[in-house]
């Protein structure tokens, strides 16, 4: 299938140009298997109540619960679904391209033995994939935050800037100390796309910058990483990050 050309641009004011597969749209590919899902076990339901339509008297309890959990699953998925796409609208304003976000499912979760809050993966050219993989905890905090008043708290300020830099890696970058460096500089941006007020937005990226980076491994940290340093993208702003 003939692929297309996208143009990301770059801080140092180069276009990468990326070649991508319209038909290799991994969200998409995503959401379908979730609806297939809900479809299936629909049918099921269905299957079900055809089977048993004659024993109703006998199996009516069964019937109901099977029906209730296909309309739970239906909702569950759907709300996910729909997180999703404001998570992914979100990052696609830092990616500068639409890209979207995938949060880790409960199984996922369970077998998970990673420390990695998120993830974008590169092919071999070294161009990044069109979605980023969020794990579960930091969905569910996300979730929490989009839900409350947008208060500022360590677990809101980890959440809201794995998407900032999980944007980053999309844009193109797969160094983690500028992808951190930069991501951090876009976290209110990310928080504001939220729901944050401009306020609670900034105060949200102080408190990351303050009390999360410190702590980072060392691959994540760097010098250059500073108010008026050589990755700050806004040296003649005073407001850091």
């Amino acid at each position: 299938m003939k692929s297309e050309s996208f143009h990301v641009k770059l801080w140092n004011g180069e276009d990468r140009v990326e070649d991508t597969d319209p038909a290799a749209d991994a969200t998409c590919v995503h959401l379908s298997v979730r609806i297939l899902v809900v479809i299936l076990g629909a049918i099921g339901v269905a299957w079900l109540l055809w089977k048993h339509f004659h024993d109703l008297e006998r199996r009516p309890k069964t019937i109901a619960v099977a029906a209730l959990a296909v309309v739970a699953v239906g909702f569950l998925e759907y709300r996910a679904q729909a997180a999703e796409q404001r998570y992914g609208a979100a990052v696609s304003a830092v990616a500068n391209r639409d890209v979207g976000v995938r949060c880790q499912g409960m199984f996922g979760h369970l077998i998970d033995i990673g420390q990695e809050l998120g993830t974008v993966q590169f092919n071999a050219e070294g161009d990044p994939a069109d979605k980023t993989d969020i794990k579960r905890d930091a969905c569910t905090w996300l979730k929490d935050y989009e839900r409350g008043d947008k208060s500022v708290n360590f677990n809101s300020a980890v959440a809201v800037h794995v998407l900032a830099h999980e944007a980053i890696h999309l844009r193109g970058w797969t160094d983690e100390s500028v992808a951190e460096c930069y991501g951090m500089q876009h976290t209110a941006q990310v928080a504001r796309a939220l729901g944050a007020p401009a306020r609670k937005a900034q105060l949200l990226a102080r408190l990351y910058w303050e009390q999360v980076y410190p702590d980072m491994p060392d691959a994540y940290r760097t010098a250059d990483c500073a108010d008026g340093a050589r990755l700050d993208l806004h040296k003649d702003s005073d407001v850091w990050p």
